[in-house]
């Protein structure tokens, strides 16, 4: 990875932390992987407030989308509803 890049992509964060401030103060994110098998899951826990849950999904969900296209891979999306079982 580039210097160049690396600060790009700091320069990024940033801004989307000052944009968010507001909007979210704190909570966590647990990553469970298996790379050799290309899985991996999200688990957003204590957010606060809770009610930004559904917002940060679907934030997390645009930048896998967007970093996806950078790939050149197709994204398939399904949004699980209420009803269905987990």
């Amino acid at each position: 990875m580039s210097n160049e890049w690396e600060q790009q992509a700091q320069r990024m964060v940033e801004q989307g932390r000052q944009a968010a401030a507001d909007t979210v103060s704190g909570g966590d994110m647990v990553i469970d992987t298996d790379p050799n098998n290309g899985f991996f899951r999200v688990k957003l826990v204590n957010v606060q407030p809770p009610e930004m849950i559904p917002q940060l999904v679907s934030g997390f969900c645009y930048v896998l989308t967007n970093g996806a296209a950078m790939f050149n891979l197709q994204v398939k999306h399904h949004i699980r509803q209420p009803e269905e079982p987990k």
